[in-house]
């Protein structure tokens, strides 16, 4: 079964704000959404773990920060960085 993948409010100003200053807006956009992806089936296989359930992922050039819920088949994306 498929994880559903969420961004939460800050994620989205996040990828904005990195997709807009960015000189590389396709890498981006096509990171963003590698991540997303790659969350869908195996959320804690995809990323690693930092600590009280917080995970991260890397897609060059970002890195998504995102949560786990198991008993609702969420993942939250709740901050994007650049790596």
């Amino acid at each position: 079964m498929k994880y559903e993948v969420v961004l939460s409010l800050e994620a989205v100003e996040d990828v904005l704000r990195i997709t807009i200053t960015s000189q590389a807006k396709a890498e981006v956009v096509k990171a963003a959404k590698q991540i997303q992806e790659a969350l869908c089936d195996d959320p804690a296989g995809a990323g690693e773990h930092l600590s009280e359930g917080l995970y991260f992922i890397d897609r060059e050039p970002l890195r998504g920060f995102y949560t786990i819920d198991k008993d609702e088949m969420t993942v939250e994306i709740v901050q994007v960085k650049l790596v």
